[in-house]
């Protein structure tokens, strides 16, 4: 009877263990729910981030405008070049003409400088006084040209280029704004005491150097342009021939 008592409370107590043991697998079974894999929801809100794109996108777009906004500027600098082309082209309109309030001949301040043809291809003055003349093409008359050219072979050594005088011989652009035509020529005729210069040099008399004096009118008509201000520095540009300055120039000479 024993046995049967203990046989029986050892199957009663296999069956709460076993009872206890199935209920205890269950709990975690219970445990494992999707509830946590709700926890994945929280991590939804990580999407959210994305708003974080519209935000970067924001300061992309000022970025842009910045160089719009400078564009305007570039339309100004390509407006700067023109305005500075407008008064380079003032000097090539007054180059032949005389320096408006600048130095003249005196000459041209007593008899103008309107130019109207002469004997032997040579262009006149009011007072019949040999002037320079500019065509059409821009060049100078041909005496004004030969002028130069006579110049530079018999004047340049002592009064230096474009007659802008040296150490020893006056400036004679500066000069024919004191002497006119009658002067000049008499001073190269007989020479003359140089008073200006501390050693006192003499400019020797060149009436009767066929190679001056056949060209004195060209090489008075050339400096009196350079002292109008009206002849650049340089050699003119070479004009047509006058055949008949030239004719004249060869008679002279005795050709």
């Amino acid at each position: 009877m024993t046995r049967t008592l203990l046989a029986l409370a050892g199957s009663v107590l296999l069956a709460t263990t076993a009872l206890g043991s199935a209920q205890t697998t269950q709990a975690p079974a219970q445990i494992v729910p999707a509830a946590p894999a709700g926890a994945a929801a929280p991590a939804a809100p990580v999407a959210s981030e994305a708003p974080a794109a519209p935000a970067a996108a924001a300061p992309a777009a000022p970025a842009a405008a910045a160089p719009a906004a400078a564009a305007p500027a570039a339309p100004a600098a390509a407006e700067a070049p023109a305005a500075a082309e407008a008064p380079a082209a003032a000097p090539a309109a007054t180059a032949a003409a005389p320096a408006a309030g600048g130095p003249m001949s005196i000459d041209s301040k007593e008899n103008g400088t309107e130019a109207t043809p002469g004997e032997e291809g040579k262009f006149v003055d009011s007072a019949g006084n040999p002037i320079y003349s500019k065509n059409e093409d821009g060049t100078f008359d041909y005496a004004t040209w030969r002028g130069y050219k006579k110049y530079s072979a018999n004047c340049f050594q002592c009064h230096g280029p474009d007659g802008l005088g040296s150490s020893f011989a006056p400036n004679l652009t500066e000069q024919l704004q004191r002497i006119n035509y009658y002067d000049f020529t008499g001073i190269v005729v007989n020479g003359q005491q140089n008073k200006w210069h501390p050693v006192n040099s003499i400019m020797p008399a060149w009436g009767e150097d066929v190679n001056v004096m056949c060209f004195l009118d060209s090489i008075y008509v050339y400096l009196r342009g350079r002292a109008d201000g009206a002849i650049p520095r340089g050699e003119p540009k070479k004009p047509k021939i006058n055949k008949e300055a030239q004719a004249a120039e060869n008679a002279c000479l005795g050709f």
